[in-house]
């Protein structure tokens, strides 16, 4: 090798992004800013505590609209009410976290969470950047995983089922907050699959988006079961805990995905895909054909009321 070929080998070996250290990542996320919130779903929530005639039902509504607010509430009332390490306890639901917040407090919260449209700086496209779209993906993924847990015959009466959909892709929200310039990466690239997103994540960040949100949520008091279910969506079989959560929470993503609703990310989602996934197989894996039919044909009714409703909400 000549001294001109070994110059471009090294030119091109220092070009390749490399991805950052666990310590440098920890570190980076356990300083991140608080988490923003969507501006017209902070207007809403304003008016309706300005408001004399407003209940904590209708307010908890809207916080569910919002994966930040969520997790911010959620986050609040277990370090003031369950903060002792003896107190295993975990507030999951959030019109009973509001209840226990208190209006003034959830006035004071929203207060100090800033709008997403105001603090990320992604170029000379970020108001035109589709930050939308990642609310919808995160509520029609949210509504989607019970429905389909109630298909499976399986419910949460603490809402983690809820909660752990609407927050699902938390870890990209936290990485355009903590990493624009890596974000601001990502953001340009054009994905084959869900698969072939978390690679690339991988290789420029270190972490992929779901254990990035897994350990920021893991670190602001949420619930373990909420924790392992967004950890492992992506690949559900590797969920000690409950499996049939994080398996909900992957096929609810696809389907929101099939809907049109793909998030923040540009990612291929072929027709149907959701009966390959590994969460289905752990779900529904078991019935036969007959019963997968109906299966499928009740989800099909659901997904078109659920497209109705994303885009009368955001």
């Amino acid at each position: 090798m000549s001294n001109d070929d070994f110059s471009i080998s090294r030119h091109k070996r220092s070009d390749k992004i490399k991805p950052l250290s666990d310590f440098v990542l920890i570190d980076k996320i356990n300083q991140c800013p608080q988490l923003a919130s969507l501006k017209s779903i902070n207007d809403t929530l304003s008016e309706l505590l300005d408001s004399e005639d407003s209940f904590v039902g209708q307010i908890a509504e809207v916080i569910r609209l919002d994966p930040s607010l969520t997790t911010r509430v959620l986050d609040l009332v277990n370090s003031i009410f369950f903060g002792s390490d003896k107190d295993n306890q975990k507030i999951s639901g959030v019109e009973e976290a509001s209840i226990f917040l208190g209006l003034n407090r959830i006035r004071e919260l929203l207060a100090a969470t800033p709008v997403i449209e105001e603090i990320t700086n992604l170029g000379k496209n970020a108001s035109f950047f589709p930050w939308v779209n990642f609310w919808k993906h995160s509520i029609g993924t949210a509504i989607l995983t019970r429905e389909i847990l109630s298909l499976a015959e399986k419910s949460y009466e603490d809402e983690s089922d809820y909660v752990a959909g609407l927050l699902h892709n938390l870890g990209k929200l936290i990485l355009a907050i903590t990493f624009p310039e890596l974000f601001k990466k990502l953001s340009k690239q054009n994905f084959s699959n869900h698969c072939h997103a978390i690679k690339i994540e991988k290789e420029i960040i270190g972490w992929d988006h779901a254990k990035i949100g897994a350990f920021y949520l893991w670190n602001h008091h949420i619930s373990d079961q909420i924790v392992e279910a967004i950890h492992w969506h992506n690949q559900p079989g590797k969920s000690n805990s409950d499996p049939e959560l994080a398996s909900a929470v992957q096929v609810a993503d696809l389907l929101t995905c099939q809907l049109g609703v793909l998030g923040i990310e540009n990612c291929t989602v072929e027709k149907d895909s959701y009966l390959l996934s590994e969460g289905w197989e752990i779900l529904f894996g078991n019935r036969e054909e007959n019963e997968t039919a109906l299966l499928t044909e009740e989800l099909n009714f659901t997904l078109e009321r659920v497209s109705k409703t994303l885009h009368g909400i955001v």
